[in-house]
């Protein structure tokens, strides 16, 4: 996950980096008169990636939906630090397009400031509480006043994880923060924490190396798409289509960003997501 590209692959990406901070808000007329949409991306906290290489990954994504949209030409707005996506999100000049995986700071856009839900991945989010080989906690219960490593404090994985400890009136842990993902997983492996909590791609990965898994959250919505306040509910309805389109269409657009398939989002699960976390 933390690749590290070797020198010639690091000028190519220095390249298109360039070209993307070309792309940037501040690049732009802010008049409103000016004819580029943005597409907002978010990849929470799975790893440290540069913004030039997010811009890279979801280009594809933002040229198919600019050909759904009389082919308007659009430029990708990646943000690593989540509080800083919903700042952008939040912003005068809104995206007309959102791609986020801290699902619980999209429920919130949805909920609160009428961002309009597209698409989501089928399969259910859930976060793992895991342990080492070999740990003397054998079950959720045993989580009490332990030490608890979580990701960043405004993603996903974090709320829902709370949330969990609250449901199972666990007495809470000692908990603290490492900013990605597989940083969870290696400082517990370390020593460091006597148990963490990560996202299932890496809980997979975990297990598979002899570590424990001791519980999951609620399953609650995954991976989403959402679509200005601002956009009428003739685009809202052709972009959802559009993106749905995808799921018949050989891998291409959904391979780059890493996602098999898309279903048709609801807004109730976003309300569900946030009345289990209490945010």
């Amino acid at each position: 996950m933390n690749e590290h590209p070797n020198p010639t692959r690091r000028a190519v990406l220095r390249g298109l980096g360039a070209a993307a901070l070309c792309a940037s808000p501040a690049a732009w007329s802010q008049t409103g008169t000016d004819p580029k949409w943005r597409l907002l991306v978010n990849e929470a906290v799975t790893a440290d990636l540069s913004i030039s290489m997010l811009a890279v990954r979801y280009r594809s994504l933002a040229d198919y939906v600019g050909t759904q949209i009389h082919k308007q030409q659009g430029y990708v707005d990646a943000v690593i630090d989540i509080r800083r996506f919903v700042q952008q999100a939040l912003s005068e000049q809104k995206p007309l397009v959102v791609f986020g995986k801290s699902v619980n700071q999209l429920s919130k856009l949805v909920r609160d400031h009428g961002y309009q839900p597209l698409v989501r991945r089928p399969e259910p989010y859930k976060a793992a509480f895991i342990v080492p080989k070999g740990s003397p906690i054998q079950e959720f219960a045993q989580l009490g006043g332990r030490k608890l490593l979580l990701p960043d404090e405004f993603s996903a994985t974090t709320a829902v994880a709370k949330a969990e400890v609250r449901r199972r009136n666990i007495r809470e842990p000692y908990m603290s923060h490492t900013r990605f993902q597989d940083n969870v997983a290696s400082q517990v492996a370390n020593g460091m924490a006597e148990a963490g909590v990560v996202n299932p791609t890496i809980a997979k990965k975990w297990q598979e190396a002899g570590g424990k898994i001791i519980g999951e959250t609620q399953p609650v919505v995954n991976w989403s798409v959402l679509a200005s306040p601002k956009a009428p509910a003739e685009l809202v309805a052709r972009l959802t289509d559009s993106l749905l389109a995808l799921n018949s269409q050989p891998a291409g657009v959904l391979a780059d960003i890493g996602v098999k398939q898309w279903a048709r989002a609801d807004r109730q699960d976003y309300l569900a997501l946030l009345e289990y976390t209490g945010e």
